[in-house]
């Protein structure tokens, strides 16, 4: 006859038994978790490598990034940074501050400078605009070029290719540039993130993520391209109206924001001396430096009012 002692033994090897096998599950539980995690983790890398690192700068090159940034800035607005770009835009600017040298002295020179540093600036900005805005309108009917050309039995990359050549200036420059890093060992998707994030276009970027789940993933793409350039010309319209709707109130704060700069370079272009008198007095450029100070002021809150509506 079994003990209660031999009964107790059995039951407690019983409950170690499962416990070192609840153990056992829950390490490779553990483990299998820890793998899928290092995989998750290596191709996150994998993709942050190659859809990042190609747009992000080096840490350690600095200088290297000044110059791409301002070589994407150049891009944008159409120009190449060669010295014919740099005597266009800067003899000018040269003008104005030996103007401004013979009339004021050296608070002329300065004011003169600032001014044609912020009018080149405007101008470049204006530039910049326009190329985005005609980009943005010719980018759907690209788009609905790609889909004809894969409805008709041909590949994303071979659609893309001949459709970049029946498109216009300035979108095809942009889009060569993309074939061209395409050509050179890049993938398609790729080469048109790095595009759209050159020319700070987000449109760009969502047709690179349709490219980049054609490629992997296959499916419908044309479906999402035709998808893509309706929602790109819904979007256009309604930006369209949202500008008609609000040209009083951006006119106005345009008027209002630029009035006293051209009131005050006028003023000095015709009675420097006047001006000076203020500066060489100290409630006199007290009133400058405050009258400076609240038009910036005004300027940035005449933005935000701007870009509000």
């Amino acid at each position: 006859m079994i003990s209660s002692a031999s009964l107790f033994i059995a039951a407690l090897a019983l409950v170690l038994l499962g416990l070192g096998l609840l153990m056992l599950a829950s390490v490779r539980g553990r483990a299998h978790a820890e793998h899928a995690r290092a995989h998750l983790a290596a191709q996150t890398e994998q993709v942050r490598a190659r859809y990042v690192s190609a747009t992000e700068p080096d840490p350690q090159a600095g200088g290297r990034d000044l110059r791409r940034r301002w070589t994407d800035l150049l891009r944008r607005a159409d120009m190449t940074p060669t010295r014919g770009t740099y005597l266009r835009w800067g003899v000018p600017i040269l003008c104005l501050v030996l103007t401004g040298t013979a009339t004021g002295g050296a608070l002329g020179a300065v004011a003169m400078l600032v001014v044609g540093v912020a009018l080149a600036a405007f101008l470049l900005w204006l530039r910049i605009r326009r190329i985005r805005d005609k980009m943005l309108r010719q980018l759907p009917g690209f788009l609905d070029g790609v889909v004809r050309l894969m409805t008709i039995g041909s590949s994303v990359p071979a659609a893309f290719q001949n459709s970049v050549a029946n498109t216009d200036p300035p979108l095809r420059q942009c889009l060569v540039q993309a074939i061209h890093l395409q050509r050179a060992g890049k993938e398609l998707d790729q080469a048109v993130l790095q595009m759209g994030r050159a020319y700070a276009l987000d449109e760009l970027v969502v047709v690179a993520s349709v490219l980049r789940l054609s490629q992997r993933y296959g499916g419908r793409a044309d479906v999402v391209m035709e998808r893509t350039a309706t929602f790109m010309r819904d979007r256009e319209e309604a930006q369209r109206e949202l500008l008609a709707l609000s040209a009083e109130t951006r006119l106005s704060a345009w008027v209002l924001g630029l009035l006293p700069l051209v009131v005050a370079g006028a003023l000095f272009m015709m009675n420097a001396t006047y001006v000076m008198l203020m500066w060489k007095d100290p409630a006199g450029r007290s009133m400058l430096l405050t009258a400076a100070v609240l038009e910036v002021v005004g300027v940035l809150m005449l933005y935000r009012l701007a870009r509000s509506v």
